[in-house]
């Protein structure tokens, strides 16, 4: 499915004309805001993203990733063969007031935002002296989609089969709430329900057979907990 086409469904589902730009617009706006909150609400398995960058001898500060990043997972200094610590910023400062350490990798410290790309911005410490290359795995966000990008394919976006539903089920909803038709809103709320189980048990499977024993107070586990078709396991 296209963003056009998504967009199309919407509008059907709503009543309004499909060859109205300034509904299509409208329509456009409602599957971001969905979007938007999709990828807020769950730790999706396909946000999840693994890139590289080389350190620069003499330079602090990296742009690693061209888009927006809501959460930063590990990094890895391949050349040196290991992790990298994610710091925070007293530890950053402590660890060397006047900045004056040179020398590979060891800590990341995420700095902010790049104040020309708005991009997320990180400092290596100490200062690296040699070109290292070093692995990023992080969960990216997804940018605001425009009228340029009626004609991509959501696959090719990045975006799996079954949040497609989502988004036209959510934008829908949003849309007759908007013009007031609340039985109808509450109608497309209730598709959204459906197949937001769908894709949420579709992530978990995967995530793989994972296990996670749980600690409880005293450090005694009582249970198995388990990522694949039960839930707990005594």
């Amino acid at each position: 499915m296209t963003l056009a086409q998504a967009i199309t469904r919407v509008l059907k589902r709503v009543g309004m004309s499909s060859s109205t730009s300034e509904f299509q617009d409208v329509a456009r706006t409602y599957i971001n805001l969905m979007m938007a909150e999709t990828v807020s609400d769950i730790p999706w398995w396909w946000l999840d993203i693994t890139t590289t960058f080389a350190t620069v001898d003499g330079t602090r500060t990296y742009n690693p990733i061209s888009g927006q990043v809501t959460a930063w997972w590990s990094f890895v200094d391949e050349t040196n063969n290991y992790p990298l610590d994610i710091i925070d910023a007293d530890s950053y400062d402590s660890f060397d007031p006047d900045r004056s350490e040179s020398g590979d990798a060891r800590d990341i410290y995420i700095s902010g935002v790049d104040a020309t790309t708005g991009y997320p911005a990180i400092d290596v410490f100490p200062l690296p002296d040699s070109a290292d290359t070093i692995r990023v795995r992080y969960r990216k966000d997804v940018d605001e989609w425009t009228s340029s990008n009626d004609a991509s394919d959501f696959l090719t976006l990045g975006i799996p089969r079954i949040i497609e539903s989502v988004l036209v089920y959510g934008a829908t909803s949003l849309y007759l709430e908007e013009l007031g038709d609340d039985s109808g809103a509450g109608r497309e709320a209730g598709n959204l329900d459906r197949v937001m189980r769908i894709a949420r048990k579709q992530n978990i499977q995967m995530q793989g057979n994972k296990r996670y024993p749980p600690i409880t107070q005293g450090g005694q586990v009582n249970a198995l907990i388990r990522v694949d078709s039960s839930l707990a396991v005594p």
